[in-house]
């Protein structure tokens, strides 16, 4: 690959080239791994289902103590709230053990929605009731998004019917 001067002459590479940027890979392998799941995650978060969705923004997101209702020890829930121009999100998610939590949400302005949330495995699908609450019991312990799909009464040219939130993740 290169001149007896080391001065590089532009063709392809070379055995020992290749030998140096496998060492490189390997190195990195050793020291920084990649982590487990990251591929599965990027593909999740690239689904292109909803290309006209709205993103929905994350505006606050908290920890609270909360009492279990399986024994009296604090369980950690996790609060977060998302705005579109369209509606606002707020979500608790509450663990119910190590592999399952319990999410809870209320959506503004009011009204009827259809909610789903994705899960890299999985979709669950709900409504709201007619204040904008629903819950989605039994979630499996792993990152998710929420794909609001607006009542008719709010959809129009300026509000795409389907608002997406950026993941939510509890771990």
């Amino acid at each position: 690959m290169s001149t007896e001067n080391n001065a590089p002459t532009g063709g392809l590479l070379d055995d020992s080239d290749t030998a140096r940027l496998a060492a490189v890979r390997d190195l990195y392998d050793r020291i920084d791994p990649m982590p487990s799941g990251l591929v599965d995650q990027i593909c999740f978060a690239l689904t292109m289902d909803d290309a006209e969705a709205e993103l929905a923004e994350l505006v606050d997101a908290e920890l609270a103590g909360v009492r279990s209702t399986i024994d009296a020890e604090m369980e950690q829930a996790r609060t977060v709230i998302f705005e579109s121009s369209s509606v606002t999100i707020m979500v608790s998610v509450t663990p119910l053990d190590a592999d399952r939590v319990r999410v809870d949400g209320w959506l503004s302005p009011e009204g009827v929605y259809r909610v789903e949330l994705r899960t890299p495995n999985e979709q669950l699908r709900e409504s709201s009731d007619d204040t904008g609450r629903f819950v989605i019991t039994d979630v499996p312990s792993e990152v998710f998004r929420l794909v609001i799909r607006l009542p008719e009464s709010l959809a129009s040219k300026d509000n795409p019917p389907v608002v997406l939130t950026p993941s939510i993740s509890w771990n």
